[in-house]
């Protein structure tokens, strides 16, 4: 037979875990994992637009080469990445942590990516 108290314990426990996965997945700072845009603009072309924005708004970055194209981190978990794909480039972004100095980026593939 089974002690009440190990029982118990047993479903405090499980609730609690499911109570951090939930929380783990509802990030209200995380936006979508990803998002594509496609354009016809050549990789060198977007990737000088989004340095211009972002010397615009006064953010930081690094640029990293990845195959095909260029990678770039704006801090806080917040990539963008070019390159050029099977007919056109591919402008992904990947948001991370937003702030209002920030939030510029998520809506740069419009200006740099038409």
């Amino acid at each position: 037979m089974r002690n009440p108290l190990q029982a118990s314990l047993s479903v405090v426990v499980i609730a609690c875990a499911l109570s951090a996965c939930a929380q783990f997945q509802s990030n209200p700072d995380a936006g979508d994992p990803e998002n594509d845009t496609i354009t016809q603009r050549p990789v060198a072309d977007v990737v000088q637009c989004l340095e211009q924005e972002a010397r615009k708004h006064d953010t930081h970055f690094t640029t990293s080469p990845i195959p095909q194209g260029t990678m770039l981190d704006f801090g806080d978990s917040n990539i963008v990445k070019v390159r050029t794909d099977t007919g056109g480039t591919t402008y992904r972004f990947y948001a991370g942590k937003r702030h209002m100095s920030n939030m510029w980026i998520e809506a740069a593939s419009k200006t740099c990516a038409p």
